[in-house]
Order: C-alpha cells, then structure tokens, then sequence
C-alpha cells in the first residue's frame, strides 16, 4: 500500500501581465468531479485584505487561464469562471472550471449518418477550440441528428449508443488540457482504503427508488410485443416497468436486459479517507471496512481533494455497479 505523504499543490495564473505563481496565496484548495458532470472544478479560498497593502496580491481576470498540480503533474487547467469577495472577510471566493466548461456551455446542430462517436468527438472539439487526448475506440456508425444540443450531450448521446452494442462503459473527462474519453473498468493497481490506514469514514447505503425491475417491449405503433422481467425483483419489491420502443426491424431484447442489470437495488458507499491523487471519478478503489462488512472494489462515481491546514483528504461516493452517464439527445437518421 502507498504510504500518505503530503504534498502542497502549486497554483499558477495567467492575467493580462503574464503567468504568476500564487500557490502561497490560498488558505483552502478544493478540487472536484462526479460521474453527472462533464467538467471538474477548482475552488479556492484567497486570502486577501481591503486594509493590508503588505499582503500580496496577483490579479484573477473572470476568463483568466489556472493551472494546479502536484510535483511534475498538472492536475488541473481551466478558466476563471468566477469570484467573489467582501470587505469584511480575509479570503476571496473563487470557482474555476477545466475546458469541460465549454461543451457544456456551447451548443451545435448536427447530422451524423455513420460516423463513429470518436470521429464526432474529434470533429465537435476541433470545431470548439477544445484539445483531443486520447478517445475510446468503437467503431459503431451513428446516424443520427441534433437541433441546438449541448456539445457534450452529443457526445455523450454517440458514446451511449455505442455502448449498447459494445457493452463497455464509457467517461468523458479532461486530462490537464485534453478531453479524454476512457473505458470504465477496473483500474490497474488501485488504491485500497482500509480502516487503521488510510480509510477515515464509511457510510453504506441500499435504494430502490430507480429500480426498473420489468421492462414492456412495444413496436413503433404502441402495440405490446413482449415482456423481460426480474422476477424475484417483482415479488420482492412490486412491480416498477419502464416501457421500450422497439424500432421496426431490430430486437431489443438485449437493451431491456441492459435495462434490468443497471437499475436494480442501488447500492452505495460514501467514505473519507486520506488523499490520493489516483481516487478520481471513473478510477476504481478496494475498500474493506469491517463494520460495515465492506470488502469490495467499488467504483469511485464523485470525488472531492481538499488541501488545508498542511493535511490532504478525499471524500468519495462510490458505487459497486459500472455505469455511465447516458444520454439520448436527438433523434434518428432514417437510413
């Protein structure tokens, strides 16, 4: 197990007068992901003062570029997107975004017929100014158009009809400057939080509020084609059906299955622990905490890093299903 050894992030800033490094400038430094969103965010805590003029100070334009990392690794590049601050309070609010900002912010209309989600990925960023790292491979053709939708919801929607035929999981998240888009699976060597160590608290939790445990097939007219169901589901927890469109010509038998497998009981785990740069959203985590009798790799689905005081923690919400955030903006490309 790697041993806990803290490190002071560096900040940097770039205003009109150059690049600056104010990594001695904040009191608290927070950095943060989840599964439900395409970008990850900075919040810093600047220490500043109305009456001081000892105290430096390096000017934050709304817009202006911020850099954080550990050592030689850049873990975070992104924008300004706001700040604020009082004469009656020693620190300055400020909230960055990385480039995710921009698929979220920026929309486009589009029409695909038989490019995959890597092509689409590639050719929304290049017409955006956003940068390209490395993308999942699928090779599915998507046909299909878009009517003003959020840049990252088209990608979303291409990757999540790939997944339906691949049956892999996939994230999207920016790597320093780049958009990445990654298979979810198992991270190699990950971390494990064990209580007496690293774990700090767990909490365990069981839901059915989304369950779906029968899925009704129809055809394009409403009418009823047939039924996939978790039995003991039903009995168990009543009847929760969720109704699927079959389109002409196709069996979507394996997508109700789909269906099933990913909305029964939800089970999830919210622990704290001491930090490690390798728990990010998307990346897995052995956990085993005895009390709660966990003993099991998880999924890490939302994460939050904070630096203060000279100690480094993680709080993480971890599930032990692989999902994806999916999304099915727009509509078919009759072929």
């Amino acid at each position: 197990m790697e041993q806990y050894q803290y490190q002071h992030p560096w900040i940097t800033v770039r205003n009109d007068e150059g690049e600056w490094d104010v990594s001695h400038m904040f009191r608290r430094i927070e950095w943060s992901g989840d599964v439900d969103s395409v970008c990850r965010k900075l919040s810093l805590e600047m220490i500043v003062s109305a009456t001081d003029p000892r105290l430096p100070y390096v000017y934050l334009p709304l817009a202006g570029g911020i850099k954080m990392g550990v050592g030689d690794k850049t873990l975070f590049y992104g924008q300004v997107v706001s700040k604020d601050k009082s004469t009656d309070s020693s620190t300055m609010s400020v909230t960055c975004y990385d480039r995710g900002f921009y698929l979220k912010s920026s929309q486009a209309s589009r029409k695909y017929n038989g490019e995959t989600p890597e092509a689409i990925t590639r050719q929304l960023c290049s017409t955006y100014g956003v940068l390209v790292g490395s993308l999942a491979q699928t090779g599915v053709p998507i046909r299909r158009k878009f009517s003003a939708a959020a840049i990252y919801k088209i990608i979303d929607t291409a990757y999540t009809l790939a997944s339906r035929k691949t049956g892999k999981k996939y994230l999207l998240r920016f790597n320093a400057d780049k958009l990445d888009v990654v298979e979810r699976t198992v991270t190699p060597q990950s971390v494990i939080l064990s209580r007496g160590t690293n774990l700090q608290t767990a909490t365990y939790g069981e839901s059915i509020e989304n369950m779906k445990n029968r899925v009704i097939i129809v055809d394009s007219e409403g009418n009823f084609v047939r039924s996939i169901s978790d039995d003991a589901a039903v009995t168990r927890y009543g009847l929760l059906a969720e109704v699927l469109t079959q389109s002409d010509g196709e069996d979507a038998t394996a997508e109700a299955r789909e269906i099933l497998e990913d909305n029964g009981v939800e089970r999830t785990v919210s622990v704290s622990c001491l930090g490690h740069l390798k728990l990010i959203t998307g990346n897995t985590v052995w956990i085993h905490e005895p009390y709660t009798g966990l003993a099991n790799t998880c999924w890490i689905d939302a994460d939050k890093h904070v630096w203060q005081n000279g100690v480094y923690t993680c709080s993480l919400t971890l599930n032990f299903k692989n999902t994806m955030r999916e999304s099915e903006t727009g509509s078919e490309v009759e072929e």
